[in-house]
């Protein structure tokens, strides 16, 4: 077996054409995770348009694709979320390092300060902090994608029983959750219809109604929730 100096003499630069596939990318990353006593489980080699390496975790997983030439797209992933954190590095010994410390119970902020290269959102970072419905509510309040359907959005977020969800909405429909990542939790949904009338469909309790007016909507929202468990 190799000495670790010899393994770390083997690690390639970014445009190495012996990182040319996700194969060699596995064998490299193992070279320099067992160089540094790093532990990171298994990790397989993935193929098609995000080829390149994955690393699972606990809770989710760390995807490296692979861009000859021009370095690592270090991804974490989440059920439901397309990216969680993520950056770009030629380093893969800080491939490794990312991997390793997110395994190991890393936080956005931790990962962050010791590979600044990793970059995240100030959603992810509500999500992380356990309440992310404010932070949701006040990006679709200020957005100018969803200027039409503000005042919508206004009544909603000042109903006391309805700000504490989490909101998002498509194709006018203010859809309300208590967990986003779970598609049958709890979801209530809100669509505007023609003159004035609404539809509130209750997916949790297979509710549908249509009203003649947005306060009752609202009303009708907070019922279809106030009439579901607590937890």
């Amino acid at each position: 077996m190799a000495a670790a100096g010899d393994q770390e003499a083997e690690l390639p630069a970014a445009g190495d054409p012996d990182v040319a596939s996700p194969a060699d990318l596995v064998r490299r990353m193992e070279l320099v995770a067992l160089a540094q006593g790093i532990d990171l489980g298994q990790i397989r080699a993935v193929s098609g348009w995000a080829a390149g390496a994955e690393i699972s975790a606990d809770r989710d997983k760390v995807a490296v694709v692979l861009r000859p030439g021009e370095g690592f797209l270090v991804r974490i992933c989440l059920p439901g979320v397309l990216a969680w954190s993520e950056g770009w590095t030629d380093d893969l010994a800080a491939v490794v390092g990312v991997a390793d410390l997110w395994r190991r119970g890393g936080r956005l902020r931790e990962l962050h300060d010791r590979f600044p290269f990793m970059s995240w959102s100030e959603l992810n970072q509500a999500f992380e902090d356990g309440d992310p419905a404010p932070t949701k509510w006040r990006q679709l309040l200020s957005s100018e994608w969803h200027l039409r359907d503000r005042p919508f959005l206004q009544a909603a977020h000042a109903h006391p029983e309805l700000r504490m969800f989490y909101p998002d909405i498509s194709h006018r429909s203010l859809m309300l959750s208590r967990n986003p990542f779970d598609p049958a939790s709890d979801l209530a949904k809100i669509t505007p219809l023609s003159e004035g009338h609404y539809r509130v469909v209750g997916g949790a309790v297979e509710f549908r109604r249509e009203v003649t007016s947005l306060t009752e909507a609202l009303e009708v929202t907070a019922a279809c929730f106030r009439s579901l468990p607590d937890s």
